[in-house]
């Protein structure tokens, strides 16, 4: 039996196939129409609803989420939020009123997804650095964004009586007392012994933490799952724990959990994090899940390999360890044996003299698809000279590949202009990418050439300032 608490009422549903998403199951089942299908595929935010949960703290958390790409099994012992319930004793919620009081909303069909990211965002006890992050999954045509942002900072850390969510305590205790799921074509197995089970039970199952890329299958390409094996709630794939070197990331842990830690210990991965989809898409989005896909595009390969991370593959008997660049073994093809799943990934400390940087060239700012990832790591001695150095891409190959015969050489030379001048002249020589839509094969050549520019410029502005400071 699939439970899961719609606004402020327990829904017991009998049968949902593995494939059947949230936003469907709102509209058609219960009625609540306020989440529009604007795209289908996690990107302009019309579906967006609130999903409630339990922290660490024991704490009730907020967290805005694509209904359209969200498979309504995953739900299971969850709280869902919908618009309807901001309004449902007649007047406006306090959210609601900020959007009017700032004249945030014309035509309308992008408002309910827009308020329920700031309702989101009104939940949060630490009021986020910049509020404007929550309604990066929303676009919007009419306003222009202004009026928008302006609503943000009115509701951000402003505390309120919520009409929507009036016996928090009740709702924790259903959440708590909410037993597993285990259904014929939806496993949600808990340890890394019960995962094994499942694969033996259900080989030709899809696995997903978050879904958020596996769900176009189902609403892009218009597929159907049959068996969905969710490792989201599996103990040793949801924590991050330090280890001697560094840090293991359990696969399902979403993004956004993963840039807190990236934000403190690998500052330079900062922009690309928030680069990574919408923070809608980075409440369910995952490392492992990217990397699962093993897509030339994707951004999370090219950091892996430029920090000299490994990848843990585990078939509930043995680990193995793969450096990303050997677990990726073509186009959307990996090591990855029917029987296995990604467990981890292992992150080592930066060291000293490390300099690190990653770049994303993309038509959209935000919540786009990379047209080139560039990342490098480079580390000098006392006389500026290359003692080690990875340059890793993504967008120039059928996968994301480790640029080595330009790293051989650099490797023992004096890090100056007349070295990078060398280097982008090879560039043509070591790559041969694509022409797609997002760009021509020569814009990419260019790009990496210039981007390679780039990080010899921000390295010798930040040699310079330290010595104006010395």
């Amino acid at each position: 039996m699939l439970e899961v608490m719609i606004n402020d009422s327990v829904v017991q549903i009998d049968y949902a196939a593995a494939d059947t998403m949230l936003l469907n199951y709102l509209r058609e089942d219960q009625g609540l129409v306020g989440s529009k299908e604007g795209c289908a595929s996690g990107d302009c935010g019309a579906c967006t609803v609130v999903m409630v949960d339990i922290d660490a703290d024991e704490q009730l958390c907020y967290r805005q989420i694509n209904a359209c790409i969200t498979p309504l099994n995953a739900l299971h012992g969850k709280q869902i939020i919908t618009v309807e319930q901001l309004s449902k004793h007649g007047e406006l919620h306090p959210v609601q009123q900020a959007v009017v009081d700032q004249h945030g909303t014309q035509c309308g069909f992008c408002t309910p997804g827009v308020v329920m990211s700031l309702y989101a965002l009104s939940k949060q006890s630490t009021p986020p650095t910049n509020p404007t992050d929550y309604l990066a999954g929303n676009l919007c045509r009419c306003t222009g964004y202004g009026p928008l942002i302006e609503a943000a900072k009115q509701v951000a850390g402003v505390e309120y009586f919520d009409p929507a969510q009036t016996n928090e305590s009740s709702v924790k205790q259903w959440i708590k007392e909410s037993d597993s799921q285990q259904t014929l074509h939806y496993a949600k197995p808990s340890t890394r012994q019960e995962l094994a089970e499942a694969k033996t039970r259900m080989p030709s199952a899809k696995l997903i933490a978050g879904g958020t890329d596996v769900a176009l299958e189902v609403t892009q390409q218009l597929k159907s799952i049959k068996q969905i094996i969710d490792i989201s709630e599996v103990d040793e794939l949801t924590t991050i724990s330090e280890t001697k070197s560094g840090w293991r990331v359990g696969a399902s842990v979403p993004l956004y959990e993963v840039h807190q830690l990236m934000r403190e210990h690998f500052p330079s991965t900062d922009e690309i994090f928030e680069r990574l989809g919408s923070l809608t898409i980075r409440h369910r989005a995952t490392m492992g899940g990217s990397l699962g896909h093993a897509s030339p595009i994707g951004d999370i390969a090219p950091l892996l390999i430029s920090l000299n991370a490994k990848i843990e593959v585990d078939d509930g008997a043995e680990k193995r360890l793969y450096s990303p660049e050997d677990y990726i073994t073509g186009y959307r093809e990996t090591v990855l044996k029917p029987e296995q799943w990604i467990s981890a990934v292992l992150l080592p400390k930066l060291a000293p003299q490390q300099r690190h940087a990653i770049y994303k060239i993309s038509k959209r700012f935000e919540d786009d698809i990379s047209t080139v990832v560039l990342a490098i790591n480079l580390t000098t001695d006392g006389d500026n000279r290359i003692k080690r150095c990875i340059l890793s891409a993504g967008g120039i190959a059928a996968k994301s590949i480790r640029l080595r015969e330009l790293e051989r050489l650099m490797i023992g030379r004096p890090f100056t202009q007349l070295l990078v001048h060398k280097i982008k002249a090879c560039v043509p020589d070591v790559i041969n990418p694509l022409s797609d839509v997002r760009g021509s094969a020569e814009y990419r050549v260019a790009l990496i050439q210039n981007l390679l520019q780039r990080f010899y410029l921000e390295c010798n502005s930040i040699n310079t300032r330290l010595v104006s400071h010395a």
